[in-house]
Order: C-alpha cells, then structure tokens, then sequence
C-alpha cells in the first residue's frame, strides 16, 4: 500500500471487493472468448479472450472466490490487467468505481492482513474499513453495504485462482 494508491473497485456475489487500478488496462463488457478443452474440469478457466493481438486466459472470479460464476448473470466485467510481465483478465459480476483515499483517510480506514489465509484469500493485502456513520471515503456504489472491502493484489489473487484450477501445480 502506498500514498496516492487508487483501487478500482468491482463486486462478485453481492460483496465489494478492490484491487490496486494501475494494472488494470481495459475494462470489457461481452468479449468474445475461445471455449477451452475439457470446461467442466476447470471451473475458474471461463476461456481465452484476444487482447492488442495475443490470447489472454479469462479467470472467472465468482468461481474462483465464492464456487459461483459470475458469468452466469449476463452482466460481467471483464478487467484486462498487466503487471510486468504477466498479463490475464479476470471476470467480474460488476465494476463499481475508482477510489481514491487521502493519506489521512487511508490511515484511518486501513486494516493489514494477517498471513495464513487460505488460497485466493490469501491475495488479500488490506480491509478497508469505516465505522457507522463515517462515509466520508464511500463511492456511491459502496455505500450499500457496510462490510470492510478487501483490497486484493491482482498477480497474487490471479495466482490463487490459477493454481485452483490446476494449471499452476
């Protein structure tokens, strides 16, 4: 985590979720993917999908973090993202916002995760957090729910994903 950071925030299952914007480099609606071999052995692997002339593996992340998909709604999101040298796109079932925190505010609202959660929670870097009544850092599209928003690192939650599929092993 560090000043100036903004998350780009989406939802899967009816939670709020975040990741750190600055790799993420496209947000699609209704690509077309290339079915994989053998789906109903890989879950997460929703297919290929053409990105600027190469093939990017679509991970779907309502099957990866909650064992439902989020393709399943019609409405998904599928976030292009590249860090390095690594590239890949996760679907979503929706993309709130960008959110952009004060260093005051960060601190405040800030929570470190522990290590030791099991695999994809372990991509989980920080909860972002606010007590009743204080919304002063809420999008619009957050200020439904009061649960903590778990800010995730997109190469270690993409990692987590993959290995769940088998193809990290």
């Amino acid at each position: 985590m560090s000043q100036g950071t903004s998350w780009l925030t989406f939802h899967v299952g009816g939670q709020v979720h975040a990741l750190e914007a600055a790799p993420v480099r496209q947000i699609v609606r209704s690509p077309r993917l290339l079915a994989l071999p053998r789906p109903e052995r890989q879950p997460h692997c929703a297919g290929l999908m053409a990105w600027q002339g190469r093939p990017l593996l679509v991970l779907d992340l309502g099957a990866c973090l909650l064992r439902r998909s989020s393709l399943a709604g019609g409405d998904a999101r599928f976030l292009v993202w590249s860090q390095a040298q690594q590239a890949g796109v996760l679907a979503v079932d929706g993309v709130d916002g960008l959110l952009r925190l004060s260093p005051a505010t960060l601190t405040k609202h800030w929570a470190p995760v522990q290590p030791g959660l099991p695999a994809p929670w372990n991509a989980i870097q920080g909860l972002l957090h606010a007590a009743e009544g204080e919304g002063e850092w809420r999008t619009e599209s957050t200020l439904a729910t009061a649960d903590p928003i778990a800010v995730f690192d997109v190469v270690a939650l993409w990692q987590a994903c993959w290995a769940g599929t088998g193809g990290a092993r």
